[in-house]
């Protein structure tokens, strides 16, 4: 007996840290034309991002469903245990209601699902700061309320390469896209609420590199030193050494954290694209 965290497949988080903290994951499923595999299962991100550069199909994915979730929720509760399932956020993606749907058919189990208004880094040091928390014997109640200062106090920010992939997948309009392509306009995005929203819009990828640590240093204000500092790329390792040595530039000391993108929010932000993500210290 005891908690038991579940979460999905856009936490990314390595196989060391799913055994450690003993976390449970679902997979979302990515579609590329004729092939439909699991995200989870991917083990070569660049080669999926090589042959998304290379192609005019553009992916979609898929939650988990309903079924997915109903079997690794029987069997972590089967002795008596309690579930924390912590997801993508809800307005990005159905897996948080395809877990709700599966903790409903399993009445008299002790199942709460989390919508963590986040996802990637975002997400996973959310997941991973639970799971630690329920080896180390907290309670449910410890668990949930650090989740809800985390989400009150995580960032994340986005710079993204191009704007043809949200264009190819439906985020933005075709002039829109042309537009900022031929001025080379690269928006920062940023998560608010759970939503995919444009914080600033800046010409150049290196001013917009710049602003991007700008807008951390923000966000950051004199709490650094305790921060978890998360550098993200989609298949672009060189700028995300960049990213890092501005913020080590900036910051002397710390050492970011850097991590890829899997294809599911790769897709849609595309190679190319940079992110911070920082999770605050908390007093508990």
């Amino acid at each position: 007996m005891g908690i038991k965290i579940v979460t999905d497949s856009t936490a990314y988080l390595s196989p060391a840290v799913l055994k450690k903290c003993q976390i449970s994951e679902v997979s979302l499923t990515v579609n590329f034309g004729k092939d439909s595999f699991l995200e989870g299962a991917v083990k070569d991100y660049h080669d999926f991002y090589q042959k998304l550069r290379n192609s005019q199909i553009f992916p979609t994915t898929s939650q988990p469903s309903a079924g997915d979730f109903l079997s690794v929720y029987q069997k972590l509760t089967e002795d008596g245990s309690s579930v924390i399932s912590i997801h993508i956020s809800g307005l990005l993606s159905g897996t948080v209601q395809s877990a709700r749907t599966a903790a409903g058919m399993l009445e008299g189990r002790d199942i709460c699902v989390v919508d963590s208004l986040f996802t990637a880094a975002a997400l996973g040091y959310m997941v991973e700061e639970a799971g630690e928390m329920a080896c180390s014997g907290k309670s449910k109640e410890e668990i949930l309320a650090k989740i809800e200062y985390l989400k009150k106090n995580t960032y994340f920010l986005l710079l993204v390469d191009t704007l043809e992939y949200l264009h190819r997948g439906g985020r933005i309009g075709g002039a829109a896209a042309l537009f900022g392509n031929l001025f080379q306009i690269k928006p920062i995005l940023y998560l608010k609420d759970g939503a995919v929203d444009v914080l600033t819009k800046v010409r150049t990828r290196e001013k917009a590199i710049r602003q991007l640590v700008k807008e951390a240093e923000e966000r950051m204000g004199d709490s650094w030193e305790n921060a978890r500092i998360g550098v993200l790329h989609v298949d672009n390792p060189t700028g995300a050494r960049h990213l890092t040595d501005l913020l080590k530039e900036r910051y002397p000391g710390i050492n970011p954290e850097v991590g890829q993108v899997g294809p599911v929010l790769g897709s849609h932000a595309g190679p190319g694209a940079t992110a911070i993500v920082i999770k605050k210290d908390s007093p508990f």
